[in-house]
């Protein structure tokens, strides 16, 4: 796929504003099936997410893009789950759930079915999950 048809449709259907970075954190509206969590807390938890991915939504290959550019198509298993000094985004070629690791010590997930499953995985979620703080 196409890195410029692959941020196109991430902003359509999730309202990733790219050239690089998605801030549903100070978005303007909610945006519907996304959540917000403390990286710290989240990545505890990001094998059981990758198992969840190949094993429930039967994806193996993400598409990767990360803060510098690169643009690739990744083995989940090669995947790194965490902010390393770049931000990251992560999808399925459908673009049915998104992950994005970022600076503000904040993952993000987008997909019904991908937060019903952390929310199977993780019972206190909840005490980790961050409120978007809607702008005016």
């Amino acid at each position: 796929m196409d890195k410029d048809i692959a941020l196109l449709t991430l902003n359509e259907k999730w309202s990733c504003d790219l050239s690089f970075g998605w801030v549903p954190i100070t978005s303007k509206e909610a945006i519907e099936n996304v959540e917000i969590y403390n990286s710290n807390y989240f990545q505890y938890y990001t094998e059981e997410i990758k198992e969840v991915i190949k094993i429930k939504l039967k994806v193996i290959q993400l598409l990767g893009i990360r803060e510098d550019g690169q643009f690739k198509e990744v083995n989940i298993d090669d995947c790194n789950f965490a902010y390393d000094g770049l931000e990251y985004i992560y999808t399925d070629k459908n673009f049915e759930f998104v992950l994005y690791f970022s600076h503000e010590n904040s993952t993000t997930i987008g997909g019904r079915e991908m937060i019903s499953e952390i929310h199977e995985i993780w019972p206190e979620y909840r005490e980790h999950f961050r409120v978007p703080l809607l702008s005016d």
